[in-house]
């Protein structure tokens, strides 16, 4: 079901005029892009850092570009309106109003929407200051519409821990890794993938002497913590995918510093592969709260099951209340957990023994 919030952006896209740029995350998935691409008279342009927003976007007829919320190519002064919903984290919010205000001509206007829990009430105040604004969120059901008007530009810009820029998060793992905002979990190694990790020598050694796997793809890499520890296995031929414009970015970027035989591809739960894989690890974005039968799910196992190779095997780790090994029973004849700590487990996958 399409976000309310999105659809409310949506909807005022009927009466706008000039030149509208829409700045859209993970919560325009399902948006009505058809009706996006035909509604009104003003020439959109669409900025996603999810891929497949970015197609879905694009193949409705919305001039689209898939990127980090990068909008360097774009002329300052040039758009009527932008319209965004507010991001679930911050630095990502700021950074889009900081932009807004740049690219906006005088008396454009900034269209931000939310649920009050989002913020968009201390987000429209922020922009408020920024734009030499004074104006109210207006509530519709459960949620808000802010139309902030750019009167000045003198306003101090908002914190977005410089958005754009990777920056060290230390050395987890002896790895001296790059990451940034925009990313999951972009400053810390999560549990899950430390379970992953510690438990990879005896994954690899469970394919057996004659079998050792030659080729491994990291499944939804992030900044490729997962990818770069493989590497140090001596596993060579490794491939990372994601549909995060910000986790691709630093996963080229770290593959390039730790000299990593890789490839990163843009794409949706491996959408743009082809090729088999002898192995495949993924920490799949499950998170509290997360339904099993969901579609997510069913993508991530039928992604694992076109791509992995006869007698290749795969790993996954999920949080301990998600019964991940119920549901890969309907995509794999082998399926058994192999380690539990804390909050995660790994479950393992194969055609064969």
């Amino acid at each position: 079901m399409s976000d309310s919030s999105v659809e409310l952006l949506a909807q005022q896209l009927h009466d706008l005029q000039g030149k509208c740029l829409i700045v859209a995350d993970e919560n325009w998935d399902d948006a009505p892009w058809v009706y996006i691409a035909q509604s009104g008279s003003a020439k959109r342009i669409l900025r996603s850092n999810r891929y497949e927003i970015a197609q879905a976007a694009a193949q409705a007829g919305v001039s689209t570009k898939f990127s980090d919320f990068d909008f360097s190519d774009l002329e300052a002064g040039s758009f009527d309106s932008v319209l965004f919903r507010v991001s679930k984290e911050r630095a990502v919010t700021h950074h889009i109003i900081n932009q807004a205000s740049v690219l906006l001509k005088s008396g454009g206007t900034l269209m931000l929407s939310g649920e009050k829990t989002d913020g968009v009430k201390t987000y429209t105040g922020h922009a408020n200051k920024l734009f030499g604004d004074s104006c109210q969120p207006k509530k519709s059901g459960n949620y808000y519409l802010s139309r902030v008007t750019k009167y000045s530009d003198d306003g101090k810009l908002l914190d977005d821990k410089n958005y754009l820029a990777l920056r060290s998060i230390g050395s987890p793992e002896n790895l001296p890794l790059q990451s940034k905002p925009g990313i999951f979990g972009w400053n810390k190694i999560d549990q899950g993938s430390a379970l992953l990790i510690n438990q990879l020598p005896e994954f690899i050694q469970s394919f057996g002497a004659k079998n050792q796997p030659q080729s491994l793809l990291d499944l939804g890499c992030g900044y490729g913590f997962l990818a770069c520890s493989a590497a140090q296995e001596g596993l060579t031929k490794i491939t990372a995918t994601d549909n995060n414009a910000a986790a691709l970015k630093a996963c080229k970027a770290n593959f390039e510093a730790l000299k990593v035989d890789g490839t990163v591809i843009s794409g949706n739960a491996g959408s743009q592969l082809e090729e088999h894989f002898d192995a495949i690890i993924c920490n799949p974005p499950f998170h509290q709260g997360f339904n099993i039968d969901s579609e997510l799910t069913a993508k991530f196992l039928t992604a694992s099951k076109r791509l992995l190779a006869p007698r290749g095997r795969a790993l996954f780790v999920v949080n301990n209340f998600i019964a991940l090994e119920k549901k890969a029973q309907d995509y794999f004849p082998r399926v058994r957990e192999v380690a539990r700590s804390g909050s995660f487990k790994l479950i393992m996958v194969s055609f064969k023994d």
